[in-house]
């Protein structure tokens, strides 16, 4: 059996709960899912739910999808069809179809899945996902997931991609950069949406938050990176020190970006680690337990004036304490610090893996929106994005400190 799946598909076949795939159009999700299960449903027995936030109709199920695919793969002498179901009768496998805004206690029919589908997934509420996670408690049974992103907003979104996912997940990005079929046709609209559409391209195609692409204050500079493939594997080079730059939350999240940069004037970043609710020796053991050799590390302006939790020592002494000898980021001032960012992305490499979830907070980090007129401010959203966005524009701001040293009256501090 042909199945035509690329090698980021063939997790499908492996036990995880959760099978989460995300990206941009032409990334072959549905069609991936499709093959997999009808390929597993002629091999042993299961009761597959193909389910959806609303379903007013079958028509508005993946029901048709997947008989393509039975038809593309020459299985229909062992499918039986019907209008609301599909069934394999010599392993007694079925595929049933439901919307997920209904009754709760419809939903207790679904006890016996293995296997559940849920398409279009970045639109499920909160409500559906709590009704349905507990449903699918059979031993050994799944939940496959498929989206596109739109909202940051949305439960999927903030449970798989930006939070750490639960247990016994795989989490996995496709584009149409990983469909080696694609038709000529396609070829041809993703380069047209390249040229006239650069404004949406990297939501429709490369499967970043739609918000991304309207207000952001980043994405025609990440899109570059995209573009010039400089978003890769950036292995670390052990005769360069690594740079470390921090934005230190109090209550909430603290991040590090870790780059490098190379005698061109290059930056390559290497690394980042973002958390919450931990204290600095958590992050400065997190920095241990890593190869490198460690140059500068960079700390927001205020840190010699704030206090880590309850105690009596400055952030900057505590650090100091532990090891870790802040370089202070001159305060420039928030616009002028975003224009720094912009004037190294140019110059940047960011490794694809180890920096996937700092780079979808640069990618979202964008400016209020008026809610009366829609308009922009030119002031900076404060959400999930922007503590990852503020320690990269430590890490611009900081690392050339005395070229913003010559602009300032006062000198910066030192440790």
């Amino acid at each position: 059996m042909n199945l035509k799946l690329t090698d980021k598909f063939k997790p499908l076949f492996q036990p995880y709960r959760n099978k989460v795939y995300y990206g941009g159009r032409a990334g072959t999700k549905s069609h991936s899912f499709a093959r997999a299960l009808v390929a597993l449903s002629v091999q042993k027995e299961l009761r597959v739910l193909c389910a959806r936030e609303i379903q007013k109709s079958i028509r508005d199920s993946v029901k048709r999808l997947l008989e393509d695919t039975i038809t593309a793969l020459e299985l229909n002498h062992l499918f039986y069809i019907t209008e609301t179901e599909i069934r394999c009768p010599s392993t007694g496998s079925v595929f049933l179809f439901s919307g997920l805004r209904i009754n709760p206690e419809s939903l207790k029919s679904f006890e016996g899945v293995d296997i559940c589908w849920i398409e279009e997934a970045e639109t499920v509420s909160q409500r559906s996902w709590d009704l349905l996670r507990p449903t699918i408690r059979k031993a050994g049974s799944e939940i496959w997931v498929s989206f596109n992103p739109e909202r940051k907003s949305a439960p999927v979104w903030r449970d798989f991609v930006i939070n750490q996912p639960p247990p016994n997940s795989i989490v996995v990005k496709v584009t149409y950069k990983d469909n080696p079929w694609l038709s000529e046709e396609t070829k041809a609209e993703i380069e047209h949406d390249r040229i006239h559409r650069p404004e949406d391209f990297a939501h429709i195609w490369e499967g970043e938050l739609k918000i991304a692409t309207k207000g952001a204050y980043y994405s025609k500079w990440l899109q570059e990176c995209k573009d010039g493939d400089r978003i890769t594997r950036v292995p670390y080079e052990p005769l360069l020190p690594v740079n470390t730059a921090w934005d230190i939350g109090v209550d909430d999240y603290t991040s590090i970006w870790f780059f490098q940069v190379n005698p061109f004037g290059e930056y390559l970043i290497i690394d980042h680690l973002s958390d919450e609710g931990e204290g600095l020796e958590y992050y400065v053991n997190e920095l241990g337990k890593k190869p490198y050799t460690y140059g500068k590390h960079i700390a927001p302006h205020d840190i010699a004036v704030r206090e880590w939790g309850n105690g009596a020592k400055s952030r900057l002494e505590q650090a100091a304490s532990l090891g870790i000898r802040f370089e202070v980021c001159p305060n420039i001032g928030i616009g002028d610090g975003i224009a720094s960012v912009r004037s190294i992305l140019p110059k940047c490499y960011f490794d694809s893996e180890k920096c996937e979830k700092g780079l979808e907070s640069l990618w979202s980090y964008q400016k209020q929106e008026d809610p009366k007129t829609g308009a922009f401010k030119d002031k900076p959203l404060h959400d999930w994005a922007s503590h990852d966005a503020d320690s990269f524009r430590y890490l611009a701001v900081g690392y050339n400190h005395d070229k913003h040293k010559r602009t300032r009256k006062k000198k910066s501090v030192f440790v």
